[in-house]
């Protein structure tokens, strides 16, 4: 976005924009959602299974208006929503069904059957199906007996997730299908989607050229070569959260370099960059229709502790000197950066670390967010703004001081003399930090 925009755009220094960033995690609930689960437990034992599913349903209500019931007497019907996908359900004191309808087939064509066949192989409590309206389905149903919270909540899970992935990625495959129930998705403007489609062809044209036309020797480094892929696609992911045929591509890249399956790291990349070439040469309108905002009740990543933070860190963080020392410095800062994505993309982290990660790329990418009409200054000239960072850091640490009384970054860590040993030193004084949480009375 040009300077032109930024200059006329409305009063500059109001609050800034409500936009999401990250994947959404259901790992920071309130405490009493944690007390409903109890009882829900409680109640299941007993026996008491609609009552147990009423409690099952508040646990899994959150601040995004995700989830809606009515209890009668002897049946509960709900739905939820998962973003692109509203599941449905009903159940009473002998049996729970859930459905989320994917997409409307226009005609019968194999290539579809096929392929909800050979997803159904991967699936463990839910299928998809046709219905009478040839609708492709996803299905759940259980005898309460059976369903107790911790399968319900896998089996809903599993429901939701799978139906929000696949039908961007079904819709874009097969011209025969059409979408369905999709009113209650929240639309960007254009000029958001053209910020973050910009955003994301600059940012793969940049670590495509780093590794094909940069001054170091990838076939000798090769560890240099995933550093700047994994943390590039990381990065994206959280700022820009696509959906569909993007959002599977990311996936499948971080598979393709994780997955144990023989090849050697150089292999990996060779596939890894053939895949960020494939995202880099999609239409653009394409990637427009994967950015929208949604309403999620279940998260993809598996909540952690501080101390696998801490592990990566000492693991990751001294690979970046022989970077440094030998001027690398896109390399050398794609370190740091894939510590911040890696954690962010395959965990639910404790919240003052998810709070400090958004500001390390907030720092690094202030072009982006100020694009997006944010009114960020810490970089001036292309040198780091320290008050700037400083006072950012400090605002986090109020924010969060009741909650983590122990959360105290000490900022006189903070080096500004480079961006790349400035990252360095972030996540250094990122390790260092007691993410304790208080515990709540009673």
């Amino acid at each position: 976005m040009n300077f032109i925009k930024r200059l006329f755009r409305a009063n500059p220094a109001t609050e800034a924009p409500s936009i999401k960033f990250g994947r959404f995690s259901d790992s920071y609930k309130e405490e009493e959602r944690y007390l409903e689960w109890d009882k829900s437990l409680v109640s299941f034992e007993k026996g008491e299974y609609l009552e147990a599913f009423e409690l099952f349903l508040r646990y899994l209500q959150n601040n995004q208006d995700n989830l809606k019931y009515n209890r009668e007497a002897d049946y509960i019907e709900f739905e939820l929503y998962q973003g692109s996908k509203k599941i449905t359900g009903r159940a009473d004191q002998e049996k729970i069904s859930a459905e989320a309808n994917i997409a409307v087939a226009k005609e019968t064509n194999i290539g579809f059957l096929r392929k909800l066949i050979e997803l159904n192989f991967h699936l463990k409590y839910s299928r998809y199906a046709l219905n009478d309206d040839d609708a492709i389905t996803l299905t759940f149903t259980s005898y309460m007996l059976d369903a107790s919270p911790y399968k319900l909540y896998y089996a809903l899970k599993e429901l939701s997730v799978n139906a929000d992935k696949q039908d961007d990625i079904l819709l874009e495959e097969f011209e025969t299908l059409e979408p369905i129930n999709t009113g209650h998705l929240e639309l960007i403007s254009d000029e958001e989607k053209e910020v973050k489609s910009q955003f994301l062809h600059s940012q793969l044209s940049h670590v495509i050229d780093v590794i094909e036309n940069g001054k170091l020797d990838f076939q000798k480094y090769p560890g240099g070569k995933s550093y700047l892929i994994l943390a590039t696609v990381y990065k994206l992911d959280y700022l820009l959260r696509p959906e569909g045929s993007t959002m599977e591509l990311f996936e499948k890249l971080h598979k393709t370099f994780f997955t144990k399956d023989g090849k050697n790291e150089q292999r990996r990349n060779h596939d890894m960059l053939k895949n960020l070439k494939k995202i880099a040469s999609r239409d653009p309108a394409q990637f427009h229709k994967e950015l929208y905002e949604v309403k999620s009740t279940f998260g993809i990543t598996a909540p952690t502790s501080h101390e696998r933070l801490k592990e990566l860190i000492d693991d990751e963080i001294p690979n970046m000197d022989w970077y440094i020392q030998n001027n690398y410095r896109e390399v050398a800062l794609s370190i740091p950066s894939y510590i911040v994505g890696y954690s962010l993309f395959n965990y639910a982290v404790p919240l003052p670390d998810r709070k400090l990660f958004t500001l390390y790329y907030k720092i690094l990418n202030q072009s982006f967010f100020n694009d997006l009409n944010f009114d960020l200054n810490f970089k001036q000239e292309n040198k780091l703004n320290k008050p700037k960072i400083i006072a950012a850091v400090r605002d986090i640490e109020r924010q969060l001081k009741s909650e983590y009384p122990k959360f105290s970054p000490n900022s006189s860590q903070l080096v500004f003399t480079s961006v790349p040993r400035f990252a360095k030193s972030y996540l250094l004084m990122m390790r260092d930090l007691d993410v304790t949480k208080i515990k709540p009375t009673q």
